[in-house]
This record gives C-alpha cells, structure tokens and sequence, in this order.
C-alpha cells in the first residue's frame, strides 16, 4: 500500500486547505476507461484507453469532498507533491456481480467501466480504492497518466443523432446536468422519445425535493436511433437491435434492466456536459435500474392491466439510486445477491442502517423526539399479506385483480400510525431483519407515489450542493 493513501483523510477532515481546481485542472474533461476483471474475491484492473473530452461539468468547488457515498472511490493524486487533489465516489455493476452465485462460484468475469474527472494539468497518480470489510476505502489498483501524452486519445467523437437542451438553467458547472438517453427507439420514434422526456422530467421535478430544487439542474437529451423497436428480453427469447444495449433480466433478475455496453453509452454521451445519465428504455414492460454515479433505467409506457403511474414511481426511485447513492429500503422482492449487507457493517447509504454506531442510526439528528430504536411497526401483519401476493402470483390466475386489493391494504398499512415518525423501522436492503430505514414508508421502500422520506430527501439535497455551491 503506498503512504499517499492516508492523504483524502487528512484533507477530507478539513485539517489542510483544499485543492483550488484552476491550480490543478483546465475546464476539460479527461476520461479514464478500464477493464475490471475478477470474481467474488479478486479483482483486476486494467487500463483500457484515456480520453480528453470537452469542458467539465463537474462541481469545481468540492473537488475534495466528503459525501463518503459509493462502494468505490476514485482518487486523483497530483504526481510530484502527492497532494489530493480530486476524489469521486460511485458505484458499479461488477460489486453487484461479485454478490451472485455466479462470482460466488468462481466464475470470472470481465466489465467495462468509466471514470471521468476533470483535465489535470500535470501528471496524476490515478487510484482506485474499494471499500473493505470495515467499509474503509483501501487501495486495490493505481496508475500514472500524463495527460499530455500522445497516448491520450484527442478524437471528437462525432454521433449521428440530434442533442438538445431541453431545460437550460445556466453553465453546466455551476448546475446539475442530467442527460436522458432512449434506447429501442427506431427514427420513426423519436417524437414517441421527445413525449417520454418530458411526462418523466414533469415527474422528476414534481417530487420533492427535486420539485424545489429544479432551477439548480438543465437537462439534455440525445436522440440515440435503435435499428430495432424494443430492448432484450433473454427469457422470451427476444432479441433487439437496441443501440445501447440495455437488457431485461440482468442478473437473471426478471424485471432488472441495465447494460454492459458501457463504452458505446460513454461514446455516446461524451457529446455533451454531464453529471448523470438516464436510460429511457421504449417499452411497456415494467423494468429498471440504477447504480450509483454510473447511471439508471426506467421503462416507458404501460403494460396491460397496470396503474398508468407505474413508471412514474420506477424514473423517480432509480434517480434516487443512481444520483444520491440511496438504497433499496425494501426487502420482500426477488434479487440474485447474497448478503448484499453484512450485518456487522454499517451501510454506507444514507438511508439504511445495521445499528452499528453505538445502536443508533446515521440519521439520529433527524429522529422524532423520544422515538424508540428500534421503532416498532405492524411488521408480521405486513409481512403476511406480502407474502399472500407472492402465493396469488404463482398460483391464481385472477392475480392482476386480487394484486390491486392486496396492494391498496399494504398502503393503508403503512400510511397509519407512524406515518411521519421519522425512526428506525426493521425491513431494508433485502433483509427482513437486522437493517432498519428511516420511515415507514418512502419512495425507496414501497411501489406508489409516496415522497422520499425525509432522511432521503436530505441526502438528495446534500448532492444538489456538492454539485452547485
């Protein structure tokens, strides 16, 4: 381990001055693509290529920051004093992949990642940590890169599909720029795509605390044309020329939908500034996903027999993962990881807790005066009915009916007592007990229209800042 990795926590705690950006970087933006090879317990990295790309639409004034959120953290070290001078935290599809069986089992697998941070001015030591088993970032792989280098590729990448700003509130670094991408849109239907970015950014910025917050983001959209109407679906064994390559059933989840097409969505996007991506998918299946600082899925449309707000819920609840780094707070649906959550770890999301700061939650500023901890709830009754709506799935073939029924009693179950206590209720992060969330219900816990809890909307605040101050 190299003695330079104590440095983010020596600036982080504010014990030494802060970089200033216009010392160390230029308003560019240098990407690092990479391979990132392994299985449950190894990992390896490989550098793929590094590109200069246009102005940075980063945060200038956090450069070092403190967030501490992501299960990865990318450190950019100026090469000669060591200083840190640029850190960034996210999440990725390969630390999912290493809770399946498949990586469990030995199987090796290799993905396509990117880190993108601003153009430095002078070489840098390029670091990748991760964090270990006491959620600590600890160093798994470094690089030097010199930015003036021959070897960096200076293409501009040019993209046969149209760009617009569709909300311009100012200059992307002072802003949050969020980009939606289409994929399984066909030329023919990309005013179908145009309709879709404007029901799901009314949505967005209809939802609290985005809804406040909306003079703080622009929003651009590239006209990504598929050859093929519609994304994969591998268990129907339909197949799709969809130009970004987003996927039903990754993981051999059924309704989870990413891509492994990385370099393709980062070509693609580097025509424009920005700070998170979206993926609208143009189907009516139900369908989504988000990782966090890499990007989120929703689907568009309404399958049959379904509530026509569906899709606003999933746009919203993956934004929440994909931008703020916010956990899942249920915990009754079927996913492909084991353990996600050692119960002897704290969680890094702002959201979840083991009760592994001297039992109380990371949220304990936030908390209902005189609230238990644990807060109690009507959990086995919960728990019951949920599990009858697993059963009537399987088995009965008016389940679409009875689902309805079933749904509306679960809410009216988590709207009761407790609604606006703000506490520590069991049931979270795919584990019915030993992590808690914040509230009783919550845009990240239930499938309806409910807000982002408090604890959740802070978080989301908190962001918005690092982006913008």
């Amino acid at each position: 381990m190299k003695i330079y990795l104590v440095l983010p926590f020596i600036f982080i705690s504010g014990l030494l001055a802060r970089p200033a950006f216009d010392d160390y970087f230029e308003n560019k933006t240098l990407r690092i693509d990479y391979s990132h090879t392994g299985t449950a317990d190894a990992e390896i990295f490989s550098l793929e290529q590094v590109y200069e790309e246009g102005e940075w639409p980063g945060t200038r004034q956090h450069i070092v920051n403190d967030l501490n959120l992501g299960s990865y953290q990318a450190c950019v070290y100026d090469a000669d004093s060591r200083e840190l001078i640029f850190n960034y935290g996210f999440c990725s599809i390969f630390a999912e992949w290493k809770t399946t069986d498949e990586a469990i089992n030995g199987i090796h697998r290799t993905m396509h990642e990117t880190v993108r941070i601003p153009f430095p001015k002078k070489p840098i030591i390029f670091s990748l940590a991760k964090r270990d088993v006491n959620n600590d970032f600890a160093e798994l792989w470094s690089t030097e890169i010199d930015p003036h280098s021959r070897f960096v590729n200076r293409e501009k990448k040019k993209i046969p599909f149209k760009v617009e700003k569709v909300i311009d509130n100012g200059l992307p670094y002072a802003k949050v720029d969020l980009l939606i991408l289409g994929d399984g849109y066909t030329k023919k239907e990309l005013k179908k795509f145009r309709r879709h970015v404007r029901r799901y950014t009314d949505v967005l910025f209809a939802s609290a605390p985005f809804a406040e917050r909306k003079e703080d983001f622009n929003v651009w959209t590239i006209e990504v044309i598929s050859g093929d109407s519609g994304i994969d679906q591998p268990r129907k064994n339909i197949w799709k020329d969809n130009a970004l390559g987003s996927t039903f059933n990754f993981f051999d989840v059924e309704r989870y939908v990413l891509t492994l097409e990385n370099r393709r969505l980062r070509d693609i996007a580097s025509v424009l500034p920005y700070d998170a991506i979206i993926i609208l998918f143009n189907t009516p299946r139900y369908g989504g996903g988000g990782i966090y600082n890499c990007f989120a899925t929703c689907y568009t449309g309404q399958p049959a027999n379904s509530p026509d707000w569906w899709s606003d819920y999933v746009f919203v609840h993956e934004f929440g993962h994909s931008f703020a780094g916010l956990a899942d707070e249920y915990y009754s649906s079927d996913v492909a990881y084991n353990d996600m959550y050692p119960l002897h770890v704290e969680p890094w999301e702002p959201n979840i807790t083991t009760l592994q700061m001297d039992g109380q939650p990371k949220w304990h500023a936030s908390l209902t005066d005189d609230v238990d901890i644990p807060t109690d709830w009507n959990k086995s009754a919960y728990d019951s009915l949920s599990h009858l709506r697993g059963e009537l799935r399987e088995t009965d073939p008016d389940y679409e009916t009875k689902r309805d029924v079933i749904d509306g009693q679960l809410q009216a179950m988590l709207n009761a007592e407790n609604f606006d206590v703000v506490g520590c209720f069991e049931g979270g992060g795919y584990a019915s007990s030993g992590i808690y969330r914040p509230s009783l219900n919550c845009r990240m816990f239930s499938k309806s229209l409910v807000e982002f809890c408090p604890v959740c909307e802070e978080a989301i605040r908190r962001v918005i800042d690092y982006y913008i101050e």
